[in-house]
Parts: C-alpha cells; structure tokens; sequence
C-alpha cells in the first residue's frame, strides 16, 4: 500500500476536520522516520517505505483509535456551575416580580425559566460547535466588518465637547470628560489596531500608527460607543492577533500593558469624577436610581430588606468565585490559541465590569452598568445580555478543543 493511500484511509476516520492534516503530517513523518531506519539496515528504499507503512497496521483500525484520542469533551462542572447561577437567577426573579408586579405565579415561573434556559442553550450552542475551521476565519471576518462599521457610525455620529462647551467647564470638569471619551473610545482603538498588523515588519508600526490616530480622533471628536461592543472589541483584536500571529514575546507585553492602561485610566476616571461631583452625590444618586432598576441588585434588594448588603456580598463572592475559577483552570489549557482567546475573554469581562462602575460613578448613565453574570436580563436590556453568555459558550469551547486545535492556525 502507498503511503497517500494509508493516509487517506486514516484520515477518513476523523471526524474532526480542524486536526486531520495535523494527523496526517505526523503520520507521514512517522513513516519517513522508520523508513529512513530500515534503509538504513540494508533494504531497498520502496522496500522500507512497505515496511514502515505494513508497521503502522490497519488504517481503519488506527483511524478509528486517533478520533476516539481527538474526540474533544466539554467541561461539564463549569457547565453545571453557569446552569446553577442562571436558575438561581431565574428563581430570584420570580419572586421579584411576584411581589412587584403581582403577575401570575404560572406566567413569572414559565417566562423566567424560559429566558434562563434560552442563555443556558444559547451559550451550549457556540459551546458545543466547532469554530475553528475554515467558517470560522470567515465569520471572524464578518465580525470584524461589523465592528469597523459600528466604529465608524460612532466616530461621525458622536457628540464631542464644543468650544462653547469647554469655556464653561472647570478644570476638573473637562479632564472628567476627556477621561470618559478616552475609555469609551477604548474599544474604538483596539477594534481599529486589528487591521493595522498585515506585514511582519511594516505592520506593526501601521498598527501603532492606527492606534495613535484612533486616540487622537477620540480626544477630538469625543462621543461614545455601544456598551455591548466593549467585550466583543477586545476579543475580536485578541482571536485576530492569535492567528494571524502578530504577538512575539515583546508585543505580548505590550498588549498586557495596554491592558493596564485600560484599567488606569477606567479607574482614575472614576476617582475624578467622584471627586467632582461629590457635593452634587451624582455617584449616590446614580447608584440608588440603578438599584430601583430589575437588575439583580434591584431585585435582591427587593427581596431581602434590611440583609441587602449581607446578600449582594455573597452574590458577589459566588460571582467572583465562579470567575476566579475560570482564570485558574485557564493554567490547564496547552494550546496558545485557546488560552489567549480565555483571556481575551476574562480581560473585557474586567473592562465591562470598570465601565460599569464608571456610569455609577458618573461617567456614563447608570442605565448602561451591567455586570457580567451579575447582571439578569430586562426589558430595555438590548444585545448586551447576550454577548456574556456566546463569550462564555467560546471559552467552554476552548476547553473542549485545547487538545485538537492545529498549532498553527491557516
């Protein structure tokens, strides 16, 4: 039998695309190796090349071994673990609306269970499926149209600080304002640095040309972004990067020192603005209004009276538990891909989550603060709901696909 056609047949076996030629080329190397060694010995070459490939045995039967190997599995205790935050939700917000709203106990029960078990199937969707092939380069394309697109509709549609504007306000006013156009044009640079990096060596100085300019245009023309393009921003830059393989080791550090820069400037933004408006308790007022809102806290607070605080502190240990967890069991992943992705992931859940405290703060309506997992959905809530759980279901997928993902992406 020739070498191509044992290979054929033991790539028919696998079921997963995206390791086939992987498997293919270490078979062949495999091959070539013992071959090598029993012409070595004294045997012709087409004689060896029979042998080595008569030592590998049945194709259908290897074939068979290598896809159970590649067969990859979900990660059922974080999956356990988001299904037991979501009916705890659910079950948290039929009580709420029972004694809010007085609805039907049989409506608030079906529409609550309904809405947790749609983000449960919905994160199981992109959880379960394979996006790492050839459609999911495609769709990481579309994807990035659509944020380019978004980006431009905020850039020339925004509102800035006229000149009229800045005669009236204060020092402290006008760096607070500047703060804020800074980090909601955050996602805005990082979204236009994806298509800064084309060339080895030209290319990243384009891409820091992009960045530069991204910045600048943000002070000038000011104006915000979408809250829910934060998350898919950063893992948007992170998935294209990783792939197209932007990052050597000094460029790595960069990224994490813009990372840094992110939560610098999200914090100092929130401490000036604090600061400014401490008299007018814009902060206090922003937090009360957000707590009369039917997002979680609102809802807990509803709820439990007196033991608020008691029960939002332990809301949010469970919450930060679950997140920890997350970053510790990033530590298992082998594949560059999927742990970079993982991070991606966790980093603009952190921005979300200091944006958030940004508009209780002052920086943004407090209408916008939403914390990922913490947060429940409402009416009014839009697309933002959704990104946290198709985010979650991409890093249950790296889990699943750590082991058969190609270590060099095409």
């Amino acid at each position: 039998m020739e070498v191509y056609e044992y290979l054929d047949q033991v790539e028919k076996q696998i079921r997963q695309e995206a390791v086939r030629e992987e498997i293919r080329t270490e078979l062949r190397q495999h091959i070539e190796d013992q071959a090598d060694f029993y012409q070595e010995s004294g045997m012709s070459r087409k004689d060896a090349v029979e042998k080595a490939v008569e030592d590998m045995g049945d194709p259908v039967e290897t074939g068979v071994q290598l896809d159970m190997v590649h067969q990859p599995q979900l990660d059922k205790k974080l999956m356990l673990a988001v299904a037991l935050i979501l009916a705890a939700e659910a079950i948290l917000q039929i009580f709420y609306y029972l004694r809010v709203e007085r609805q039907s106990l049989v409506i608030s029960v079906v529409a609550m269970l309904m809405f947790g078990l749609i983000n449960f199937l919905w994160m199981l969707m992109f959880a379960a499926r394979s996006f790492f092939s050839q459609k999911f380069h495609k769709a990481s394309t579309w994807f990035v149209m659509w944020l380019s697109i978004a980006v431009l509709g905020v850039v020339f549609g925004g509102t800035g600080i006229s000149g009229t504007e800045r005669a009236g306000l204060t020092s402290p006013e006008v760096l607070q304002r500047m703060a804020s156009m800074l980090i909601t044009m955050l996602p805005a640079i990082y979204g236009g640095m994806i298509f800064g990096y084309r060339e080895k060596k030209k290319g990243f100085a384009r891409l820091m040309a992009i960045f530069a300019g991204d910045l600048i245009l943000g002070f000038l023309i000011g104006g915000g972004i979408c809250m829910t393009l934060l998350v898919p921003a950063h893992m948007a830059l992170l998935t294209t990067g990783i792939k197209k393989n932007w990052y050597g080791e000094k460029r790595k550090k960069l990224l994490g020192r813009m990372w840094i820069l992110s939560g610098i400037l999200s914090l100092t933004g929130i401490l000036v603005s604090v600061h400014q408006y401490r008299y007018r308790q814009l902060w206090k007022d922003n937090i009360h209004s957000y707590l009369a809102m039917p997002d979680l806290p609102g809802i807990l607070k509803v709820l439990t009276g007196e033991y608020f605080p008691v029960s939002l502190c332990v809301c949010a240990a469970v919450i930060l538990g679950f997140f920890l967890w997350m970053i510790l069991d990033i530590r298992k992943l082998t594949n560059d891909l999927c742990r970079i992705l993982c991070l991606g992931i966790l980093g603009g859940f952190l921005v979300q989550t200091l944006y958030s405290l940004g508009c209780l703060a002052g920086l943004g309506p407090y209408e916008y603060a939403f914390f990922p997992l913490l947060s429940v959905w409402y009416s009014g809530m839009g697309a933002i709901h959704w990104y946290h759980y198709w985010f979650l279901g991409i890093f249950l997928n790296c889990h699943k696909s750590d082991r058969i993902i190609p270590k060099k992406m095409k």
